[in-house]
């Protein structure tokens, strides 16, 4: 027990001297996108990205969380590449069987119509959707139930993060909590990475690669019903979840600490 609480705190406390280094520059230092190790690659669906995809079936997903994440670091891209196609066509279905129950919600970019009486608008009047739904990518065989979403499982993100020149950069890390963070590390030796052929680009100092990685074989996806990652981490409050293939979706909710299959 002494022994797990002392990794533990070193573990926090390198996390958080990371953080109060980046704060305390002009030029602070962000997590990344995507890094060669992680066990998944993270986006946010919404409309406009399955329009694209529509438009192109080679399209590339964004790494982020929110869609406003900008990060100088890491890979950007992900493209499914020809193996996944169908996958790509299972994403959309289940993105709209997703807002049944958590509907779109938009911003107003510009004046609204109705805050203009008898007077044309300077320019057009655009909507964002700003809760799009989060997808978790993993190789085909993770095992999601028996590990945790959201855990890179990634033992060597440091010396990744110091090839784009952030030799004190910040761990990523979706969940925060202690026992997230030692299952990350305990377990990152063993968990296969995400199987990725990156792009033949050269590495910058503090950019980001927009260049699409593709995979090197089928994937899963995990789409999330919400963005509380703890809670899906911790498997409680009923949360709601959709696991993808390219045959299938099957629906999944936590109770009692695992997770129960709904079809």
């Amino acid at each position: 027990m002494t022994v797990r609480c002392l990794i533990v705190l070193t573990l926090f406390l390198m996390i958080l001297g990371n953080s109060k280094r980046g704060e305390a520059t002009e030029d602070p230092e962000l997590p990344g996108y995507f890094l060669p190790g992680d066990a998944f690659f993270h986006t946010v669906i919404t409309e406009a990205v399955l329009k694209k995809l529509d438009e192109n079936p080679e399209y590339a997903f964004e790494c982020n969380r929110d869609s406003w994440s900008i990060y100088n670091s890491g890979y950007h891209k992900l493209s499914l590449g020809k193996q996944n196609r169908k996958l790509s066509k299972q994403i959309k279905e289940c993105y709209y069987q997703v807002r049944i129950v958590e509907p779109l919600t938009l911003h107003v970019l510009g004046e609204s119509p109705n805050s203009v009486n008898d007077h044309p608008l300077p320019g057009k009047t655009e909507l964002m959707e700003i809760n799009g739904v989060s997808l978790f990518l993993y190789n085909e065989d993770y095992d999601w139930k028996k590990r945790h979403i959201g855990l890179k499982y990634n033992e060597n993100w440091y010396q990744e993060l110091k090839k784009f020149g952030y030799p004190n950069g910040v761990y990523d890390a979706y969940v925060n909590t202690p026992e997230a963070i030692i299952e990350s590390w305990r377990f990152s030796s063993v968990i296969p990475p995400l199987s990725v052929q990156l792009p033949s680009v050269p590495i910058k100092k503090k950019k980001a690669i927009e260049e699409p990685m593709f995979p090197k074989g089928k994937l899963k996806a995990i789409m999330l019903f919400d963005n509380n990652f703890k809670e899906f981490y911790e498997m409680k409050n009923y949360s709601r979840l959709i696991e993808i293939t390219n045959e299938k979706a099957s629906y999944y909710f936590a109770g009692e600490g695992e997770w129960n299959q709904t079809n």
